[in-house]
């Protein structure tokens, strides 16, 4: 498996609850899953947030969080970028190495 899927599905399992701490980590009813077989894996997922706060992290490294505001087919656009309240962001879909989302609260 090459390092970029790695990280994908690493991440994927920890934002969508199958982590655990001790016991087993209690996901919400309306969280919805994400076919990790997908070749649109990336897509779905930004999907599933659409108006939701998420943070990408493109395969050069850097991360960007804002709220998703479209997803095509080519691209997401976020919108109210962290620290950068005035600026949305259009970032290509190949570009993104994982979605990473908030799920729970302490």
């Amino acid at each position: 498996m090459n390092r970029r899927m790695m990280i994908m599905v690493w991440v994927l399992a920890l934002v969508f609850g199958l982590s655990y701490a001790g016991t087993a980590a209690m996901v919400s009813a309306d969280e919805s899953t994400v076919d990790l077989n997908s070749p649109d894996v990336i897509k779905s997922a930004l999907e599933q947030q659409m108006g939701k706060r998420v943070k990408v992290k493109l395969e050069s490294g850097h991360d960007l969080e804002g709220k998703v505001a479209k997803v095509g087919s080519q691209a997401v656009q976020l919108a109210e970028l962290t620290g950068m309240e005035f600026f949305d962001a259009t970032v290509k879909l190949e570009e993104i190495a994982a979605v990473i989302v908030r799920v729970r609260t302490k």
